[in-house]
């Protein structure tokens, strides 16, 4: 297996200012690794694709015209704690109900108020999940591992030539890696990577500045690939009209913890897509 960079070079790499929200939080993540110790050996067996995570997304795609991935997140950089006190498992069971193809979970604690802790919580509901982090180290993927994680987040713009390093060592552990992409210019570290789960990110991490990315470009590339439309959906047409475009999936954080009836917005997303 290919040997992972030093975490820090990862971070002090990334050309950002320190100012900028994901530098801020990656100088984090960076402190927390003292926390979680050597990372322990894998206990699963290598992961043979396509897995659960990927599975449930196609299902949904092919049967539905669309897969949602439903997130608990209680804050953000940009946004400070906006969802604190909801409940993990109250809010889940309403995203099962609306029909959620899957789960993702925030672990990030500093900026984002996640947890490991809310990942295997989770595990009781019987969705795949993707543990949603920035993994700049071997440890972070022990950490999702042992969470009991489906799918983990590997972000292109912070892992850019080691994204195919960490794919490998994240399948060495049973975990199926979704490569995030923000622009054009970073799908050679998917491709590298041999990405099955494309995710492209309409904000902007540096700035947390929206945009509008389409699917076609990506189709080109990724003609296999699930392709997941994340962040700057507000309401279920927003949703429904990016699954329309050409991507298969949709992950949705923000806005379905702000509804007051959030297996409503679900349902209105999935309403009439077929």
């Amino acid at each position: 297996m290919s040997a992972l960079p030093d975490p820090a070079s990862l971070v002090h790499g990334t050309g950002l200012g320190a100012r900028s929200h994901l530098q801020r939080v990656l100088v984090s993540e960076l402190a927390r690794l003292a926390t979680l110790g050597a990372p322990s050996a894998p206990s699963r067996a290598l992961l043979i694709e396509p897995g659960p995570f990927e599975a449930a997304l196609r299902r949904d795609a092919r049967e539905r015209g669309g897969a949602v991935i439903a997130e608990f997140k209680q804050a953000s950089p940009s946004l400070g704690p906006f969802a604190m006190g909801t409940p993990l498992l109250a809010q889940l069971r309403a995203y099962l109900e609306g029909g959620a193809a899957a789960f993702s979970i925030l672990a990030e604690p500093a900026y984002f108020m996640g947890s490991v802790e809310h990942l295997k919580a989770a595990a009781e509901l019987k969705r795949p999940r993707l543990y949603k982090g920035f993994v700049i180290a071997e440890a972070q993927l022990a950490e999702a591992e042992a969470g009991g994680a489906e799918a983990v987040l590997l972000i292109a713009r912070v892992l850019k030539e080691h994204t195919a390093a960490f794919a490998e060592a994240a399948r060495a552990r049973g975990l199926e890696p979704l490569v995030e992409l923000h622009d054009m210019t970073e799908v050679g570290f998917a491709q590298a990577a041999d990405a099955r789960l494309v995710g492209i990110n309409a904000r902007d991490l540096s700035t947390f500045n929206l945009g509008v990315p389409t699917a076609a470009p990506l189709r080109r590339v990724f003609p296999e690939a699930v392709l997941i439309r994340e962040s700057g959906l507000a309401t279920p047409e927003d949703a429904r009209a990016a699954l329309r475009a050409g991507f298969d999936a949709v992950l949705i954080g923000e806005a379905l913890m702000r509804s007051p009836d959030p297996r409503d917005f679900l349902s209105r997303i999935l309403a009439g897509l077929r």
